[in-house]
């Protein structure tokens, strides 16, 4: 019987289903009944993204990828990271260009790589080829795995490129109280999503967003040109700095110039916030349209940084801020 049926029918009767599922195995009880993740039958998956997965929302069907460390075990709640690809993308395409599996095979944790109707993330620009309901997608598959998997509720993290950092910061202010942290790569606040986010619930955030980005700019204003506006990189941690409660003063610190590779760091902290939160900015001078320290993208978006490994530099900022009570 195909997994998929097997599954449905396990959570009919009330008994129990196991699949393979990155490098571990998990077990789809009574969980099923409220969980409507389901692993699609025949599927093999991929080495690095994990097992092909689907969720029912509103009617429509939703796929993701979901990687569970082999040191997985549902007796020991884990941190959930979900990784968003950018505009155009695929979860099988972001998994190996971050590398968070192999991360999470060190660090514990469990990975969902969520799948764009289209390629596309509804991050709040407000474009028309993005109008469906991504947000109530992420707080299905949250609450779904949250339930089955026994995850930490208060060790949730987003992060994700271009389109899919956008959309981590619309998730920050649409989902309150749903993420400890997100970390947004080469992409901006949208203007638009700004003006209606003020009062949401504070969250620590790590930004990273390079100075000559052909696609993103810098000092805010037009996404590749016609794509919706953006606030430039410091007000988009200003923003959330004063979200949180933080001195509305920052420290700006030049890091050593490790590599010479056209690129230099400069981080922007902003200082005395509330719970134990952190805002943060890493702003890569000569960086483009690029994940630092992930593999090149070619010329027509820029530099890739190699002074800073944005994965585990993520990790460690998540792994440093659990959501307050």
């Amino acid at each position: 019987m195909p997994f998929t049926a097997l599954a449905l029918l396990a959570s009919t009767l009330g008994l129990g289903a196991s699949a393979p599922v990155g490098g571990a195995r998990i077990t789809l009880g009574i969980a099923a009944q409220v969980t409507p993740g389901v692993t699609l039958s025949g599927a093999k998956g991929d080495s690095q993204a994990g097992v092909p997965r689907a969720l029912q929302v509103n009617g429509e069907t939703r796929r993701y990828f979901l990687y569970l460390p082999a040191s997985w075990h549902r007796g020991t709640p884990a941190p959930l990271v979900l990784v968003f690809h950018g505009g155009g993308g695929r979860a099988t395409g972001i998994a190996p260009h971050t590398g968070f599996s192999r991360l999470a095979d060190r660090e514990r944790f469990v990975v969902a790589y969520p799948e764009g109707i289209g390629g596309r993330w509804n991050d709040g620009r407000g474009l028309a080829s993005a109008a469906h309901d991504d947000v109530g997608f992420v707080r299905v598959l949250v609450d779904s795995l949250t339930a089955e998997l026994a995850i930490e509720p208060r060790r949730v993290y987003a992060t994700g490129i271009s389109n899919g950092a956008m959309f981590a910061y619309r998730l920050a202010c649409d989902l309150p109280g749903t993420f400890a942290a997100v970390a947004p790569v080469a992409g901006a606040m949208p203007a638009a999503l700004a003006d209606g986010c003020a009062h949401t619930t504070p969250v620590s955030v790590l930004a990273f967003q390079g100075t000559a980005d052909p696609l993103m700019p810098y000092a805010g204003g037009g996404v590749a040109r016609r794509r919706g506006q953006v606030l430039p990189a410091g007000r988009s941690i200003a923003f959330w700095a004063a979200v949180g409660g933080c001195s509305p003063d920052p420290t700006t610190a030049e890091e050593p110039d490790r590599v010479r590779d056209g690129t230099r760091l400069r981080l922007t902290s902003y200082p005395g916030c509330r719970d134990g939160r952190a805002v943060e900015l890493y702003t890569i001078e000569g960086g483009g349209h690029t994940w630092p320290g992930g593999p090149a993208a070619g010329r027509r978006v820029g530099r890739v940084s190699r002074e800073i490994d944005a994965t585990e530099t993520i990790w460690k900022f998540f792994a440093a801020h659990v959501r307050p009570e």
